[in-house]
């Protein structure tokens, strides 16, 4: 496999992020903050604590994130089908069931063409739309500094901070790709885990501020409430900027997906070591069909038990393996 850098790494894994934010059902406050900065700040102590420790993972571990990269894909075609509600997607929206599957079928075969072209070129390719997207949430957030009501953000809160803690959880899909391609990443591990978890920080801050500074008047009734507040945020004067956040949302999306094809993939080729072709079909396949079991359904509980889980177990599985390499030794 095509070795990462730390930077098209972290490219891929907040793309991801970005694209759960965007994603984010229901209404949102300054409890949805807090519970999403803590729950970075819980995923960053585990996985420091795993980026300290050996690289390997056990077969037990590489099944479980098998499972869990087509979950996780699985949830973000899901999340790209139910976000037709409110970006216009022309086909899809006249076209109903068939429209959803030809959105599928064009982003899988899209997914399988980027895991093709293996980790590396990916990667590069993650970097430019990572930069790009951060571009259109400065200017976002600069548009909203200067015309929204900041007032939005003393609104009630809807949820407990436990519960939007779970929701922080939720939204990270790219934590099972963290802990299985980190030790495929060249430099130092605890450096690359620290530059992703404190720029997600950031970016996530980022995105829910301008989400609750812009929409945070209309929450009630909005169902996505970050991109209902990228519809509404006119940085531009003669030009909206729909068009231009269609185009990033569907390059996430289409990174997002194929991040977690590429980690079934890579895990298919371990467990199953003369399985060396048709493995992204095989892959992308199961992520479709989970899609449609998925689809739907939230999932809040499952999706953050899972994140918390996939940590969880990278940090066990690579404390068995060091110990077992010790005894050897």
């Amino acid at each position: 496999m095509n070795s990462l850098t730390k930077n098209q790494l972290c490219a891929l894994l907040l793309i991801t992020d970005m694209f759960g934010l965007c994603c984010m059902r229901g209404s949102i406050s300054t409890a949805t903050l807090w519970g999403v900065l803590g729950g970075t700040a819980i995923q960053f102590l585990i996985a420091l604590a795993f980026a300290v420790q050996g690289r390997g993972l056990s077969r037990a571990a590489e099944v479980f994130f098998l499972l869990y990269a087509v979950f996780c894909g699985g949830t973000v075609f899901s999340e790209l089908w139910q976000s037709s509600a409110v970006i216009y997607i022309p086909y899809e929206s006249s076209r109903g069931v068939w429209g959803r599957l030809m959105t599928a079928g064009l982003a899988a075969a899209v997914c399988l063409y980027i895991s093709s072209t293996g980790m590396k070129s990916a990667g590069r390719a993650a970097v430019i739309a990572a930069a790009v997207g951060i571009s259109c949430l400065a200017i976002d957030l600069a548009s909203a500094a200067v015309n929204a009501d900041w007032q939005n953000l003393w609104r009630p809160e809807r949820r407990s901070t436990f519960a939007e803690l779970i929701r922080g959880f939720a939204v990270s899909g790219g934590l099972g790709s963290f802990a299985v391609f980190l030790g495929e990443v060249r430099g130092d591990r605890v450096r690359t885990t620290v530059r992703y978890f404190a720029a997600k920080a950031v970016i996530s801050a980022a995105v829910l501020l301008t989400a609750l500074a812009v929409a945070g008047g209309i929450m009630p009734v909005t169902d996505f409430p970050v991109i209902t507040a990228a519809q509404l945020s006119q940085p531009f004067e003669a030009q909206r900027i729909d068009s231009l956040f269609l185009v990033v949302f569907s390059v996430f999306a289409v990174f997002s997906a194929a991040l977690q094809v590429m980690t079934g993939a890579f895990l298919l080729s371990r467990i199953f070591p003369s399985f060396r072709r048709w493995k992204s079909t095989v892959v992308i396949l199961c992520t479709v069909g989970a899609a449609c079991l998925i689809w739907g359904r939230e999932l809040l509980l499952l999706r953050g038990a899972g994140a918390a889980a996939a940590l969880i177990f990278a940090v066990i599985s690579c404390k068995k393996i060091s110990a077992v390499r010790t005894a050897d030794r």
